[in-house]
């Protein structure tokens, strides 16, 4: 981003200063993905009238919005005199308004009074549900409206990650991929963070919340002494064979355990 009032842009997220009718930015903690769609809304907000709204599945309060974002990008740019910033929205001089509400507060026929918003921003994405995202989609339809996700990736099967991580992009998306070291503001509270979970935690926890991977059944293991290596069989050895029947959701698993009988 670049003029008077403006933020600085990570590189990792300058395909997106392009217009598109999807953009995603997904991956682990302090990547700063919020503080790049913040920085953006408030200079398109400068430069136009311009309606977004910010969007969550659950919103049960502001204090759990981006609504602090967007008023640290209207600071951090000296954009004071551009915006109002109420108790529940945002106003631009430019005559636009950010508003911030949850997907679950709305139906079908509810989520018609959007369909003006030219941005919508869905914060938060992982916890998006398909019928959500099925009805935000053609509710944002203005011409040259863009509706943004950002998310920290939880299962596969979430459907924003089916969405924008599938084998196949939906027309005029762009999706990047943004951890903490493509941030040149990673802050020095989170790198005490980093440092410990990187010490402490097991590998499949710390690429989850650090580096964007989706979360991993081996953080619920009862056993951890254990380690996968090749061996060979004594004959002598007792074998034993064990089954954990899956269900819904759940694999099954076939388990071989050696006796000391």
């Amino acid at each position: 981003m670049s003029g008077t009032l403006s933020i600085e842009t990570a590189r990792v997220f300058k395909p997106l200063l392009q217009p598109a009718r999807y953009k995603g930015a997904w991956g682990g903690r302090g990547s700063g993905k919020s503080r790049f769609f913040a920085g953006l809304l408030v200079e398109e907000q400068i430069r136009e009238k311009l309606d977004a709204v910010c969007l969550r599945e659950v919103q049960k309060s502001l204090e759990f919005s981006v609504k602090r974002e967007i008023e640290a990008a209207i600071q951090g740019m000296n954009a004071g005199a551009y915006f109002e910033i109420q108790d529940k929205r945002v106003l631009s001089k430019r005559g636009g308004v950010t508003i911030f509400e949850g997907m679950q507060n709305h139906t079908a026929d509810s989520i018609k009074s959007l369909a003006r918003f030219k941005r919508a921003w869905v914060e938060e994405a992982q916890s998006l549900s398909q019928s959500s995202l099925d009805i935000l989609r053609p509710t944002i339809r203005e011409e040259g409206s863009e509706i943004w996700f950002s998310w920290n990736p939880q299962h596969e099967t979430d459907a924003v990650d089916r969405f924008l991580r599938g084998h196949r992009l939906p027309p005029g998306a762009i999706v990047v991929e943004a951890n903490y070291r493509d941030n040149p503001w990673f802050p020095a509270v989170l790198q005490a963070d980093l440092d410990h979970d990187r010490r402490t935690a097991s590998p499949e926890k710390f690429a989850h919340i650090w580096m964007g991977q989706y979360k991993q059944a081996g953080d619920a293991l009862v056993f951890r002494n254990w380690r996968i290596e090749e061996f060979d069989v004594d004959p002598n050895w007792i074998l034993r064979q064990g089954a954990d029947w899956g269900f819904s959701v759940d694999p099954s698993v076939l388990v071989q355990t050696r006796s000391e009988e």
